[in-house]
């Protein structure tokens, strides 16, 4: 088959950057984002600090990812791997609507000013993206497996 040591790339590097992605929401939703709500002074700062910070390692990946499951979508051969890399990159378009629509909008009304509100409703939202991203993990370890 031509092109299988690109796929087999494309493939992995899809797999690995989506359990990243996958492992820093679940820490987020379990861990980082349940904590905001210890935070008594100078929660607007470091909102600010937290967004700066995480746009510096989440925004990498994230382009990382949309730009391989383009790539992943034009190298796949007919069938059930292209299933696969369609689903993921379906799965993919939810997480980015899902971030922009949500997930920023509550950030943004975070950065100022503190609000149970807004927090919870951070909280509440950012299961769809976890849980996506973990769907997301699924299907690409579904397609490594098969690629093998």
């Amino acid at each position: 088959m031509e092109g299988v040591p690109e796929l087999l790339f494309v493939t992995l590097f899809q797999l690995v950057v989506t359990w990243i992605m996958a492992g820093i929401m679940w820490f987020a939703q379990v861990v980082h984002y349940p904590l905001y709500t210890k935070i008594k002074e100078g929660f607007v700062e470091y909102e600010r600090s937290h967004i700066r910070r995480a746009a510096l390692l989440i925004g990498p990946l994230m382009l990382l990812e949309v730009v391989t499951a383009i790539i992943l979508i034009g190298i796949t051969p007919e069938g059930a791997l292209t299933k696969f890399a369609g689903a993921n990159l379906l799965v993919l378009m939810l997480i980015w609507i899902s971030t922009f629509l949500f997930q920023i909008t509550q950030h943004q009304k975070l950065r100022v000013r503190f609000s149970k509100k807004s927090l919870q409703g951070l909280l509440t939202s950012n299961w769809i993206r976890t849980l996506l991203w973990t769907i997301k993990g699924a299907v690409m370890a579904a397609m490594t497996y098969t690629l093998f």
